[in-house]
């Protein structure tokens, strides 16, 4: 019966490992569209918008200011090698490169570069039969630090990518090829100018590498064997991976060229070409493995629409349930020998007593700590075990205080010691801290402190808890760090630590009621919330291990939660977690920042309540409501640089607005482009040098 039993549970467990394998490459796809097109649709803007400014400025063709121009629309995309353009009449090219780490010579010549250049603005023009190709260096736009002129060798006319948009009003994209300049494989974005008349003007071009790509279906791979591909439309490898283990990058083949070295990936491919299904598995011709894939066409996107595809061993997620299903045997027959010896022995004496031992053990198998366990026999080694069991049970207990409930329970269900090591996951990721509260404990008697401070994580810990079962990952002083999506999956991430945060900004105001009498109080906690992939398992040493998140994800949460000091607001959260929960919450937008610590710009956003109004305690007010679109008035004015209107606006806004801090920051950035506007590739960034 225990085999049948576990053979059933085996063949479950296995069956939900492969459907795991499936998620998995589901989410690992969906990831990776979602970065491509991130990469990708930018290089596309730029094209249009260079062919915008060509058919806008005709005359400004052959002027250096076109190169200035073209070097702004790159500057902020490092994987965009170069933007240029070629033009019918005779020929002209003009073109500029950003010189990529490692490159020490350029041009036909291979001359090497002058020391410091960032920048190359090449130019093919002249008169007629007699135009000369010239390759201006510069370390920054206008700061020149060499020239080079050639004969011309080059003809813009007679390249494939001109050739290919020419053809067509879409945007044309090449094959992917090896960019002669810098060795590397790449692809050209290219897009026909015409005057009003239909003329054909000529073509802008951008490269881009493969170098942001690579990073992507590197980071992308599953486990430490999983492998990843990209095939064209013609089923041509375009590139594929090796695994981790392995620690090989993403290696590019020419295009339609199908014979590449690693048997594992040829032979995946060459399956799905025949059978044309998502999911699939088949066995190494080499190490007779089994293996799982999975491979489809991603969105099409300027044309392109090439196949991605994964491939993990099986063993990488059903080998521990055989190892487990071996020891389980084991541990049953060995159980099963003991068990029959002591029921001839002693069954009529021992049964009533070993029953309730092993129905209260059952218990504490599923983590069911309530209540006490008491038990005394004469005999002495069942009172032994009725105490071992009851000890068992007040130190599961007592464990239980330190880490997650969700997290203690799995460990016990698993039966497997505790290793370190984590998995990358998207989590939702909240931190709070209490506003002057080292002031204000000062002169707090220390029990006095704990036992109250005390009182307050429990009130926020049963809100975390409450919604989505969010997890305390630990207590910083007067700050709480929680996260929500591990180790119990949880859809709705986003939506519950938003709806925690509104939670405990509200116990705090219950709180803040009831403590009147309290030296301490009155309490006012600021929040920050941010979502992103973070790597969750378990990190420390052998003798202490702490499960936790790790990642910049994590420094950036921390970082917003901060920034409610800068703009005088309770609860802030990102871009990502107001994407993913506009639907149900009412936020504003409150900045893009370039928090101290990171290199990209994050857009926050003021959590302000929620949309369901049955939540009367957590939603939004129809004041509130009203505050936001007179807001959203004023950031369009300000967005647009009309620096008058938006500074009259936000004066008007002041006389009632909730946060009275955050209307003067933009009153203040109001007056200062008045007198002195930002440069014309202004972002609206703002760069935080404080933590």
């Amino acid at each position: 019966m225990i085999g049948i039993t576990v053979a059933i549970l085996y063949q479950s467990n296995h069956r939900l490992a492969l459907e795991t394998a499936r998620s998995e490459m589901t989410s690992a796809r969906e990831n990776t569209v979602e970065n491509l097109i991130n990469v990708i649709v930018p290089v596309g803007q730029v094209v249009e918008t260079t062919v915008d400014f060509i058919k806008t400025f005709p005359e400004a063709i052959t002027e250096p200011r076109s190169g200035a121009v073209m070097a702004s629309q790159i500057k902020p995309y490092s994987y965009i090698y170069g933007l240029f353009f070629g033009l019918e009449d005779q020929g002209q090219f003009y073109q500029v490169v950003q010189v990529p780490v490692g490159v020490a010579e350029f041009g036909p010549n291979k001359s090497p570069l002058p020391a410091n250049t960032k920048i190359i603005y090449r130019t093919i023009d002249g008169p007629i039969n007699d135009m000369i190709e010239t390759f201006l260096y510069q370390s920054s736009w206008g700061t020149v630090t060499g020239r080079e002129k050639i004969n011309v060798e080059y003809d813009p006319r007679t390249r494939p990518w001109y050739e290919g948009a020419r053809k067509q009003d879409e945007i044309f994209v090449s094959s992917f090829y090896i960019f002669n300049s810098t060795g590397k494989p790449g692809v050209t974005f290219a897009k026909r100018v015409t005057d009003t008349d239909g003329k054909l003007l000529g073509v802008v071009g951008a490269d881009l590498t493969m170098d942001k790509i690579t990073n992507i279906l590197n980071d992308i791979r599953i486990g430490n064997e999983g492998r990843v591909f990209l095939l064209d439309r013609e089923d041509g490898v375009i590139a594929y991976s090796g695994t981790r283990d392995d620690a090989t990058d993403l290696k590019f083949t020419e295009a339609g060229n199908r014979k590449i070295d690693d048997s594992i990936v040829e032979t995946a491919i060459t399956q799905w070409i025949k059978s044309r299904e998502t999911f699939f598995n088949f066995t190494g011709t080499k190490d007779g493995r089994r293996y799982l894939a999975s491979a489809a066409p991603i969105p099409e996107l300027f044309g392109i629409s090439p196949t991605l595809g994964f491939i993990v061993p099986e063993d990488e997620f059903v080998g521990a349930i055989k190892e487990t299903t071996r020891n389980v045997l084991q541990i049953a027959a060995i159980i099963i020998v003991v068990t029959v010896i002591l029921i001839v022995i002693i069954s009529r004496m021992l049964s009533r007593q070993l029953n309730a031992v092993a129905l209260e053990a059952e218990k504490v198998g599923h983590f069911d700590l309530e209540g006490d366990f008491q038990m005394s026999s004469h005999i002495y080694e069942v009172s032994a075990l009725a105490n071992a069991v009851s000890n068992m049970k007040v130190s599961l207990k007592n464990f239980g205080s330190y880490v997650p409930v969700d997290l203690v329970k799995s460990i016990v269900a698993s039966g497997h010691p505790v290793e370190i090591g984590g998995t990358s996951r998207e989590l939702s990721i909240m931190f709070t801290d209490i506003e002057g509260f080292t002031g204000k404990t000062e002169s707090y008697a220390p029990t006095a402190l704990m036992l109250e401070l005390s009182n307050y994580f429990a009130a926020m810990e049963k809100e975390i808890t409450a919604n989505g079962n969010g997890t305390i990952d630990k207590y910083i002083g007067d700050a709480i760090m929680a996260f929500w999506n591990a180790p119990t999956t949880d859809p709705d991430h986003a939506v519950h630590a938003c709806r925690a945060a509104l939670a405990c900004r509200h116990a705090g105001r219950q709180l803040n009621s009831i403590s009147s009498q309290s030296e301490l109080f009155p309490l006012r906690t600021r929040f920050g919330l941010h979502c992103d992939q973070v790597v969750v398992g378990n990190v420390g040493s052998k003798s202490r291990i702490q499960y936790t998140a790790l990642g910049a994800a994590v420094n950036l949460a921390s970082r917003i939660e901060g920034l409610n000091k800068i703009y005088g607001t309770r609860i802030l959260a990102s871009g990502t977690i107001a994407r993913k929960a506009q639907e149900n919450f009412l936020f504003r937008f409150v900045d893009r920042v370039s928090p101290v610590g990171t290199t990209l710009p994050v857009d926050i956003f003021e959590l302000l309540g929620e949309k369901d109004e049955a939540n009367s305690d957590l939603s939004a007010t129809k004041e509130q409501y009203d505050e936001v679109s007179k807001w959203n008035a004023c950031m369009t004015l300000y967005r647009n640089r009309n620096w008058q209107e938006s500074l009259e606006a936000f004066n008007a806004l002041k006389t009632h607005a909730s946060v009275d801090k955050l209307v003067s920051i933009y009153i203040k950035r109001c007056r200062q482009f008045i007198k002195s506007p930002p440069p014309s590739d202004w972002g609206g960034v703002s760069h935080i040098e404080t933590k």
